[in-house]
């Protein structure tokens, strides 16, 4: 049955370069020529720098000598002392959005960035965790209209419409991500019911229609996006087999969504492809790992994606290949050669397990998007319309054993855009220990990018994370930068898959080889290969 739900009108936010010039010296103390770079106003140096979207007002601010920074051991704030400088600085400068009778600025929370380390051969209970900041964080509210069932207030997904605030050591900001564009008055229209939004979605054995919930979407902070409205959340959960038949598993979907209106978000709609011939990418000449790359345009860096829209029964994800695409048309615009570009029924979990060296171990950075849990994340049984879970014993117990899989050959970085695979105690009770858990993945591998909880379908990781490493920011700078303007700050779920979304990095280090700086190739410093690594790590950060 139709309803009536309000929808917003959203402004154009008031941007000039002196606005954005005292906003830098403001949050930073950052001094200088204030520039426009296509979509963005940015002023920076060696280390700060402040950037604000053109579109909505949205800004990144980062000290990039504290901002997630492993090493240090800061002294931090206490929330109450953050959340005071965070609402002085709000007022200040007018970032707090304008509320009304169905529009409120809801405070959640504190956030924060956690790392865990352990020398690999030791014990699980030797592991060292630190906090390294403190994240005062706020997101729009939308009163409910009327709506039974639902919630006093509606959450907003899309990673708009949110401002975090960072602080470190002694109470300095340290960084600060988002914004809120300006609201209008509310205008009712006709939406359509949670019935009518599952019809629209389509098939999905486990989708999960009583657990749909009302929220409102804005896009991130560089889309351009003229009408708040709402959309019908999906949540799902399957139960899959484990690669090599060593068991099954539960894996709670993306949530994924439905316009409730005709002016909401629509996924493009994409052809399926065409069966796969089982052809291996062209062949390159051999390059020095540890010395110069090789004559890029004879050589050029390698890029890949596996992404699950739908395979068989789990939740439909129509941002899944454009997420895929956006990756690869990024780095390609970079000079990258894409190896491989899989999707559903032809993202074979074969590619990531027993002809790694031919597809994800060929390519120095492949991105994942799909489904996944703490202990892996779905792909294809080649040849069948079967989704089966990667996990942990597919890739081993323990660096070099059995040896032969990530970066024994040439994968340098992955990211998984799903649903985990990097749950912890440290972030959320129940997450176990990734650390014990995803070791055995660094045969020579860098780093292995993700989430620690459940996350959004969306269309943009893929893209951005090309664009911040293209722009010369460090993979794991980039990819976190990536998660909290694309991903809410919360998703409603209990431990450990929430209620806080964490995006999170783990890597490994020896003695003089650290990869947690890595920059992709040709935009900064790479660190040799971490073979028989001897220390493993993992950092999170709140979305």
């Amino acid at each position: 049955m139709t309803t009536s739900l309000p929808v917003f009108e959203l402004g154009r936010p008031r941007l000039d370069l002196e606005r954005v010039a005292a906003l830098a010296a403001d949050l930073l103390e950052l001094r200088g020529e204030v520039t426009e770079d296509g979509d963005r106003l940015s002023v920076s140096d060696e280390n700060l720098v402040l950037e604000v979207f053109t579109a909505s007002g949205e800004l990144f601010a980062a000290d990039r000598s504290q901002l997630h920074n492993p090493s240090l051991r800061p002294v931090l704030p206490t929330p109450e002392e953050a959340y005071a400088r965070a609402r002085d600085l709000m007022e200040r400068h007018a970032l707090a959005p304008r509320t009304g009778e169905l529009v409120e600025l809801v405070e959640l929370g504190p956030g924060g960035t956690h790392v865990a380390a352990r020398a690999r051969r030791r014990a699980r209970a030797d592991r060292r965790t630190r906090q390294l900041d403190v994240q005062a964080r706020f997101t729009l509210g939308i009163r409910n209209p009327g709506v039974d069932s639902e919630p006093k207030v509606l959450p907003v997904i899309g990673g708009g419409g949110k401002l975090s605030f960072t602080f470190g050591d002694g109470g300095r900001l340290i960084g600060a991500n988002g914004g809120f564009r300006p609201v209008g008055e509310p205008t009712f229209v006709d939406a359509l019911d949670v019935d009518e939004a599952f019809e629209r979605l389509g098939s999905g054995d486990k989708l999960d229609r009583e657990g749909a919930y009302l929220a409102y979407y804005l896009a991130p902070g560089d889309v351009g996006q003229e009408v708040l409205t709402p959309v019908w959340v999906f949540t799902s959960a399957f139960d899959v087999e484990h690669a090599g038949g060593r068991g099954r598993s539960t894996v709670h979907g993306r949530h994924t969504f439905v316009a409730a209106t005709d002016r909401g978000p629509v996924f493009a709609q994409v052809e399926e492809q065409s069966e796969r011939g089982d052809r291996p990418p062209a062949a390159r000449r051999p390059f020095d790992r540890n010395g110069a790359r090789a004559d890029r345009a004879v050589n050029p860096s390698e890029a890949g994606t596996s992404w699950v829209r739908q395979i068989d029964q789990s939740t439909p994800l129509g941002g899944s290949p454009a997420n895929a695409q956006g990756f690869v048309d990024g780095l390609s615009a970079d000079g990258w050669q894409t190896n491989f570009n899989w999707g559903d029924l032809n993202a074979w979990e074969s590619d990531w397990h027993s002809d790694d060296d031919t597809w994800v171990d060929a390519a120095d950075f492949v991105f994942y998007t799909g489904h996944a849990n703490q202990n892996g994340w779905v792909l294809c049984v080649p040849g069948k319309k079967q989704s089966v879970l990667l996990t942990p014993s597919s890739v081993g117990a323990a660096p070099a054993s059995p040896g032969d899989l990530y970066g024994q050959n040439d994968l340098e970085w992955f990211a998984v855009a799903a649903c985990g695979p990097l749950q912890d105690d440290v972030i959320s009770a129940g997450g176990g220990d990734v650390l014990s858990r995803w070791d055995g993945a660094f045969d020579g591998l860098h780093t292995m990018l993700g989430y620690g909880a459940i996350t959004f379908d969306n269309t943009d990781e893929g893209r951005k994370l090309a664009r911040y490493t293209r722009d010369g920011m460090s993979v794991i700078d980039a990819w976190f930068r990536t998660a909290k303007e694309v991903q809410p700050a919360t998703n409603g779920e209990a431990a450990p898959d929430g209620p806080d979304v964490w995006v999170g990095a783990m890597w490994v280090t020896k003695a003089g080889v650290d990869p947690s700086g890595d920059h992709i190739w040709g935009h900064g410093s790479v660190a040799a290969d971490p073979t028989a690594p001897t220390q493993l790590v993992c950092m999170w950060t709140t979305c």
